[in-house]
């Protein structure tokens, strides 16, 4: 491939936007309408332009993404290609921070990552008095508030406000705890996952040196999905403005998530932000046929935001979307497994021509239960990523103490997997281990301790002298943590966990220092479904939508878009909440090429039309004015035999049965 044949691929709208001479622009990409293709033709432009290609910087969201992006730039230019750079928001500032960390005000620091921050928090905060069990927030809650703010970049009090009102009150015991948590991290040269951008932000903002140092070494910004990035993310894209050339792409109805404090502004008011920009709009979809995007436009038209969006299908007409509507739960998930089994047998339909989009891993529950029952291959994405689990995180501690052994949360957690050790006691050594000078030192405290086998102190020991061949060392991590673990985890699914550990020693393969190693994937952590996605296995997806962006399948089932779903219950009355539970929506449709399938429960549940301050309609449920021309409807009753009288009184009990939905 070569970029003629690049450019050529691309439609026209695609063309003007990737071959643009102006500074800075905005494409505003419709679900499917080639986003990837045109930063892909973006950069081999530049680089073909004579731009090396080093100094192109790509901004992601994912691992994934970024590596996609650079090998299909690699595959259209060959060699021309070399250097050129493309990562996560977080990665980026590490690269900028391990270059020149003096300018950033820094020496040497070590990065922690949530579980850190949740063992500071809880011990900061303390216990529970027991006359008031419930006067703070619990530990997450205090992290979650904390990453809020920062990367809303609110203040503590408009945070609280936001996301746990009923807290207020103790506003003053919450800014002191996270003032002493502050404290703590400097203290100990800690950034957290916020400190990394923030530390990059603010001495840009301050510094027009460091911000003509970055723009340099960046001429030109293309940034990914930028319906994602948050107040933090422009912060750092703000001081580059005039220096450097930005082109931004992102899809507004696809802006999902607000709860991690994405700023759907960063994308509507952009002009007004970057006034000499140009906007260019792509709205031919390649993925869906016209039926399944007249469904998607409708949605996006019946909200009080103008998105001024109409996907087009290049693919022509298709099948319209069903409607499946269902007693319960239970018979909803059953009739998904068996559909898509008649389909595999009676139609020869590859396994993974279906995908099933949920809200979130509990929502997936009883589809799960189903799919095992009805002998259904399936996988499981959302919800956990790999380095994340709890099993994980205990290699990761023993792994991090023998890169760092300064890091005392990483020995809290190794120190409390062991038999008969409590938070008290693994407090007291880990200050006695943080006074040793050396290695040899720690191993003879660690062995007077007397609480850690022998066999796997030698582990250990082997590990030190091991630090620099990291698959090595994950192995004698994993022997050394096993036996221990395999008691710790007996009741919690020892053999799949166990499993896990190869996918980690398949990651640390690819590196060459145990450090490199553990801060790669603190920064990103990369989810087990993503390395299993690399064998070709014949499997249903079973998603969360929030997962789901940049995926598609040939059938999409989208389960349980019953009303107090879309909207959930939760976003009710707050007309930012309930629209971007209506973009939520609106990824999982278009997810869907050839055939659109929804199921709900038949609930009646009482719901009124309400309207904000400002005279903003705010919906009670999106699907109440669908209709026929849209998405036909099947109604499914109690799958047994019955004369019409008792379906008709079997009707009339359905229809009586609202109240709201307590799940």
């Amino acid at each position: 491939m070569s970029l003629e044949s690049l450019i050529d691929e691309l439609n026209p709208q695609q063309q003007q936007a990737a071959t643009t001479k102006t500074q800075n622009c905005l494409v505003l990409a419709g679900a499917g309408c080639g986003k990837t293709k045109t930063i892909v033709a973006r950069a081999a432009y530049l680089i073909a332009q004579g731009v090396p290609a080093n100094q192109i910087q790509i901004l992601t969201f994912t691992r994934r993404a970024a590596s996609e992006i650079v090998a299909r730039v690699e595959l259209a230019l060959g060699a021309e290609a070399k250097g050129l750079r493309a990562s996560t928001f977080h990665t980026f500032c590490m690269y900028l921070l391990r270059r020149q960390p003096k300018a950033f005000g820094l020496d040497s620091f070590s990065i922690i990552d949530r579980d850190d921050q949740l063992m500071m928090f809880r011990l900061l905060r303390g216990k529970d008095d027991k006359k008031n069990p419930n006067q703070l927030p619990k530990p997450q809650q205090l992290c979650d508030l904390y990453s809020y703010a920062r990367n809303t970049r609110q203040k503590l009090s408009v945070a609280l406000e936001k996301q746990l009102p009923e807290f207020l009150a103790f506003k003053p015991q919450i800014a002191a705890i996270m003032q002493e948590y502050e404290v703590r991290k400097r203290a100990r040269a800690f950034l957290d996952y916020d400190d990394i951008l923030a530390v990059v932000a603010a001495a840009l903002a301050q510094s027009e040196a460091l911000a003509d140092w970055v723009a340099s070494i960046c001429r030109h910004l293309l940034v990914d999905e930028m319906q994602d990035t948050n107040p933090l993310q422009w912060a750092l894209l703000e001081p580059l403005l005039g220096k450097t050339s930005l082109f931004c792409v992102g899809d507004d109805a696809q802006s999902i998530y607000g709860f991690r404090g994405a700023d759907f502004e960063n994308i509507h008011h952009f002009k007004e932000r970057v006034p000499d920009a140009e906007i260019f709009k792509l709205s031919q979809n390649y993925r869906s046929t016209q039926e399944i995007l007249d469904l998607s436009n409708w949605l996006l038209d019946q909200s009080p935001i103008a998105y001024d969006k109409r996907l087009e299908a290049y693919r022509g007409d298709g099948l319209k979307p069903k409607l499946h509507i269902f007693p319960n739960e239970f018979d909803e998930a059953k009739w998904i497994a068996i559909d898509i089994k008649e389909r595999h047998l009676l139609e020869g339909a590859p396994w993974s021509d279906h995908m099933v989009l949920v809200r979130s891993g509990f929502a997936a529950r009883h589809i799960e239960a189903a799919m095992i029952q009805a002998n259904v291959p399936y996988r499981f994405i959302g919800g956990m990523k790999l380095l994340e689990t709890a099993h994980v995180k205990d290699l990761l501690s023993l792994l991090r103490v023998i890169a760092n052994p300064r890091d005392d949360i990483a020995w809290m957690r190794f120190l409390t997997l062991w038999n008969g050790v409590g938070d008290v006691s693994a407090s007291k050594l880990s200050q006695q281990l943080l006074e040793q000078t050396d290695f040899d030192a720690i191993l003879l405290t660690l062995i007077q301790f007397g609480r850690i086998p022998e066999p796997s102190m030698v582990l250990m020991q082997q590990m030190v002298s091991l630090r620099h061949d990291v698959a090595a060392c994950v192995q004698l991590g994993i022997d050394a943590l096993r036996e221990q673990l395999e008691e710790n985890y007996a009741k919690k699914d020892w053999s799949k966990r166990l499993g896990d550990f190869e996918l980690v020693k398949q990651l640390a393969v690819k590196h060459q220092q145990l450090n490199e190693f553990l801060e790669e994937y603190v920064l990103d952590p990369i989810s087990i479904s993503e390395i299993e996605r690399q064998s070709e296995e014949d499997v249903v997806t079973l998603i969360t939508i929030h997962s789901a962006k940049g995926t598609e399948q040939k059938v999409c089932y989208v389960a349980n878009v019953t009303a107090g779903q879309y909207p959930h219950a939760r976003a009710q009355g707050d007309f930012h909440e309930v629209e971007e539970e209506r973009r939520v929506l609106y990824v999982a449709l278009t997810r869907a090429q050839n055939e659109l399938i929804l199921t709900k429960q038949n609930l009646s549940l009482w719901a009124k039309e309400l309207m904000d301050e400002q005279g903003r309609r705010i919906e009670s449920y999106f699907l109440n004015d669908l209709t026929r021309n849209l998405c036909t409807q099947e109604i499914h009753y109690k799958a047994r035999q019955q004369t019409v009288k008792s379906a008709l009184i079997e009707r009339q009990a359905l229809n009586l049965d609202f109240g709201l939905d307590l799940d």
